[in-house]
């Protein structure tokens, strides 16, 4: 039975290209597998596909999963994942993110690692069953790795995303800083885009002591056009059902991340040790996972 490959819900460059690149090597490894996205990929991801000259995987249409057989990457969090995902056979999950709520009747193939990139995972999986690695994948692989560490920025960064990306380099032929910052320029304008689609374009559901909070993260060069319309952002999050929600504007360049939130100042302050205020400036927080996250979930615990 051929395997279905698939991200997340708001499909980022990770998701897009983990799912193209663990199809590809379980091609090559004599599965059938095909990649999925759940939505349309991100403008970070398009680019990538478009320079790497790589066509976007098909959109998962409703009632395809019944009775499949499938892979998750990128995530293992049920709010994050198709919404007929009972109705699948959950075969594999390769992910870097803490374990979500999935549960499944049979034992599965699990691959988490404390990394900062599901395809620096996909990258080592690659070297381990010695699948030589074409020009188009180093290219998927390297700009999912540049993407989530912030070119090494971001503290989720560790000696294996580094690894893989000066090994990817030389087969997608990329100088990589100078790549990541095109890559970034090109995902992060946000001209054209509504509030509630900026909100909702990096956006994730956690259950935080019985609460339902929602992370938002966009990362920008442009930090004075979210600014700008902070009342209009405020307005929407207040507007929505989530207990808590957090928009992070990240700065990539300044290295951390202005906040607009709905709920508790005590919880934002905690969290973040700073004097809580809308669009209030937060040193160093640049990944959701390894800080927004946990530090959350720790300030809303100790409310």
């Amino acid at each position: 039975m051929s395997l279905l490959v698939f991200g997340h819900k708001s499909p980022d460059t990770d998701s897009v290209c983990s799912a193209i690149s663990l199809a590809y090597l379980k091609n090559k490894l004599g599965m059938e597998a095909k990649a999925y996205a759940l939505e349309e990929p991100r403008k970070e991801a398009q680019f990538v596909l478009n320079y790497f000259n790589v066509a976007k995987p098909e959109i998962l249409k409703a009632g395809e999963l019944k009775g499949k057989d499938v892979v998750l990457v990128d995530h293992n969090e049920i709010a994050q994942t198709a919404d007929e995902i009972g109705e699948a056979n959950l075969v594999e999950i390769i992910d870097h993110h803490k374990i979500g709520g999935l549960s499944t009747d049979l034992p599965i193939s699990l691959r988490i690692m404390p990394v900062g990139c599901t395809c620096t995972i996909v990258y080592s999986l690659f070297k381990e069953n010695n699948v030589e690695i074409p020009y188009e994948i180093a290219g998927l692989l390297i700009s999912a790795i540049l993407s989530d560490t912030l070119i090494f920025k971001s503290p989720t960064t560790t000696k294996l995303d580094k690894e893989a990306v000066y090994a990817l380099a030389k087969i997608a032929k990329v100088d990589y800083e100078k790549y990541g910052m095109e890559m970034f320029k090109a995902g992060t304008s946000l001209e054209g885009f509504s509030i509630d689609e900026i909100v909702n374009m990096d956006f994730k559901e956690f259950d935080m002591s019985g609460n339902r909070v929602g992370i938002g993260q966009v990362m920008t060069l442009d930090i004075d056009a979210v600014l700008s319309k902070k009342d209009e952002f405020l307005a929407y999050i207040n507007g929505t059902e989530f207990d808590m929600l957090v928009l992070a504007i990240t700065d990539i360049i300044n290295e951390g991340s202005y906040l607009i939130y709905k709920g508790e100042d005590k919880i934002i302050s905690d969290a973040f040790s700073v004097g809580a205020c809308q669009g209030v400036f937060a040193q160093g927080i640049v990944s959701r996972k390894k800080q927004l996250v946990p530090k959350l979930t720790d300030a809303v615990k100790n409310i």
